[in-house]
């Protein structure tokens, strides 16, 4: 009941009602709500940034976006919704029924829920956002990229400004050795036993060796780890405590982990606990693979 509430008073306060519903070609019935005069129509090829409500003739709902305003790029050559979205612009909403079995048959290559009866319609209702081509949305992404770049590389000059005896490799790892020891060298083979916290520039601590618990084992060279882990410890000796500045290239990258952001310089605070020699870590680091 609650569901069923939900949905329908979105409908009516998003769409309202009154207009008569019409047929395309493939049997998907649909009516423009509304339409916005001299903005972008959908054209073949584009991409359609649109907010929507997906209801099941029980008003179950399977997709709502309008709540958190989280809209969705849908392809406009979409293979059960093309009709319609060929017929909208930018800031157009409409009404969609379609048939269950296409929808989840060609839409979303699966086969219709067991709960939705045969033949039972699907209802969407859908605000366009945005249309936008392939270039745009390669462009948006770009300046996004940039974007998180820039404030990334601002946090870093802060962050560097708050310490001293910053060194840098040639790659652009930074570290600060903050223990030193007249240890063994590690080296590239050796298994070496760790503790360590990692964060990010704004100093949330997305990682860390919990107290009590033992300590992370891997092997220096063997792609166990972030390549920035991999170069770091070998700088160090056993029982030294260092400071690891990581830029993105030798972490993430572009696709960030988990808490850990797209193109984000991490920090690490790490102590070398041990060295084994020649001995080889079976087990990837768990949040710095």
């Amino acid at each position: 009941m609650k569901k069923l509430f939900i949905a329908s008073a979105a409908l009516t306060l998003i769409f309202g009602c009154g207009k008569k519903f019409e047929t395309t070609e493939n049997g998907v019935k649909y009516k423009i709500i509304s339409h916005e005069e001299g903005t972008r129509s959908v054209t073949k090829g584009d991409l359609v940034l649109v907010n929507l409500l997906i209801t099941t003739a029980g008003d179950s709902v399977i997709l709502e976006t309008f709540k958190q305003n989280s809209p969705r790029y849908i392809p406009s050559d979409e293979p059960v919704l093309h009709d319609v979205f060929m017929m909208l612009a930018k800031g157009d909403s409409a009404e969609v029924f379609v048939n269950a079995d296409t929808l989840f048959t060609k839409s979303f290559g699966m086969p219709k829920p067991a709960n939705i009866k045969d033949g039972e319609e699907v209802h969407f209702a859908i605000k366009v956002v945005d249309v936008l081509n392939q270039q745009e949305i390669q462009k948006k992404g770009e300046d996004q990229k940039h974007e998180m770049q820039m404030k990334d590389s601002i946090s870093l000059i802060g962050f560097l400004n708050t310490l001293k005896d910053v060194k840098q490799t040639p790659s652009g790892m930074r570290y600060v050795i903050e223990k030193t020891t007249n240890g063994k060298q590690a080296k590239k083979g050796d298994k070496v036993t760790v503790k360590y916290r990692g964060m990010l520039l704004n100093g949330e601590v997305f990682d860390e060796t919990k107290e009590g618990a033992e300590p992370f084992s891997f092997t220096i060279g063997l792609g166990q780890v972030i390549p920035g882990w991999d170069e770091g410890l070998a700088l160090m000796k056993e029982g030294e405590k260092c400071k690891f500045i990581i830029p993105q290239n030798l972490a993430y990258g572009e696709r960030g982990s988990g808490p850990i952001p797209p193109l984000a310089t991490l920090i690490f605070d790490v102590e070398l606990v041990k060295i084994n020699v020649g001995e080889a870590a079976k087990v990837p680091a768990k949040g710095i693979e």
